[in-house]
């Protein structure tokens, strides 16, 4: 697995303390932006102030929130103003790529955390082809285990499951929650968009993965309105010099 085969988005809306720069230059140090390392900014509103320096950066793709989907949420409650714009991070065309990897604005990354993921990425596609979904966030002390063992990854309880600051999803799960999302989240706005992602390997019975330890530090203390703050117990500033046991790469 290489990065030139994961689309990546970023969901971000703007707010008076603006994380999104922040969350860009940590990106930057393993991912350098550029027409061949590109990024989407899909915007949750059609306030886009945060993001007009950045819009002549090479590799940088503003998708804005067009006039007719606004005019249909506008008045909704934030929840659902939140997983609209979900919804259309996962509806960002990814062409011939294997999956996205999906962040929300306000993250900051570990050391390392690029080569440890797509070791991840590996093994898991090995084992479980397209059928899987990883959180690179953690906000619960359990992720720890694996690295403790060497591990590269633990099982991510399905009932234990909340937070999408940095998901990956495969194209085919990309595709499966997205079509479930548009019923339970858009059409009938019937709990949070991490809480039906929850529900939805749930139904279809889905391997769910949490990267030990997590990759990115939730950092956005000035709410969205989404939830109280939170942040990962299993972060590490450096991952470089973690192990991955033989047992983990076969």
């Amino acid at each position: 697995m290489t990065f030139d085969k994961i689309n990546l988005a970023i969901s971000t809306i703007w707010r008076e303390e603006n994380y999104l720069d922040a969350t860009l230059r940590s990106l930057s140090r393993e991912y350098p932006i550029s027409r061949e390392r590109s990024v989407s900014l899909v915007v949750g509103s059609p306030v886009t102030l945060h993001l007009d320096h950045l819009r002549p950066m090479p590799g940088i793709t503003v998708v804005e929130m067009g006039p007719t989907v606004w005019s249909w949420i506008k008045n909704n409650a934030v929840r659902h103003r939140a997983t609209w714009n979900y919804y259309r991070c996962l509806n960002e065309p990814i062409g011939g790529k294997r999956g996205t990897l999906l962040l929300e604005d306000d993250i900051r990354f570990a050391h390392g955390w690029q080569a440890r993921l797509l070791d991840t990425l590996s093994v898991l596609e090995d084992r479980y082809g397209d059928n899987f979904a990883v959180s690179l966030y953690c906000p619960q002390s359990f992720a720890l285990a694996g690295c403790a063992h060497g591990e590269l990854f633990v099982s991510y309880p399905y009932d234990k499951f909340y937070g999408t600051q940095a998901m990956y999803y495969t194209a085919k799960m990309r595709h499966g929650f997205r079509t479930y999302l548009r019923k339970h989240g858009l059409a009938r706005n019937d709990a949070p968009y991490d809480i039906l992602l929850r529900y939805y390997l749930t139904q279809e019975g889905l391997p769910l993965f949490a990267t030990s330890p997590s990759l990115v530090q939730h950092m956005g203390k000035q709410s969205t309105g989404l939830g109280g703050w939170y942040e990962s117990p299993s972060f590490m500033e450096d991952v470089t010099a973690l192990p991955a046991s033989l047992t983990t790469l076969k």
